[in-house]
């Protein structure tokens, strides 16, 4: 049986491109399957425009790593607080790519 644990977005830093405020997202879905004791994390990085003109507009620039999955077999108990160490991982590893 599938159990969800995280459907996170949290923004890590503002930016702005080409005159347009920014963004910096990521973003975790997490899921732990009992049965298996397997601990899936779909994780994905974007930019979200501010601007009123421009609400709902995403974008990947080829600087940002691209979307992948985690995958760890952890037991039920544990399975949380690795999905929440593997977010705080990603988002480091996004810091990390952004231009100065």
């Amino acid at each position: 049986m599938m159990h969800s644990l995280l459907d996170t977005t949290q923004v890590i830093r503002t930016l702005e491109m080409e005159g347009v405020p920014y963004e910096v997202c990521v973003e975790a879905v997490a899921s732990h399957d009992r049965s298996s004791n397997q601990l899936t994390v779909q994780l994905r990085a974007f930019l979200r425009a501010e601007k009123h003109d421009h609400i709902g507009e995403v974008t990947t620039p080829s600087w940002l790593p691209a979307a992948h999955a985690v995958t760890e077999h952890v037991s039920a108990e544990e399975a949380h607080e690795v999905a929440n160490d593997v977010l705080a991982s990603w988002r480091q590893k996004v810091a990390g790519c952004l231009p100065q």
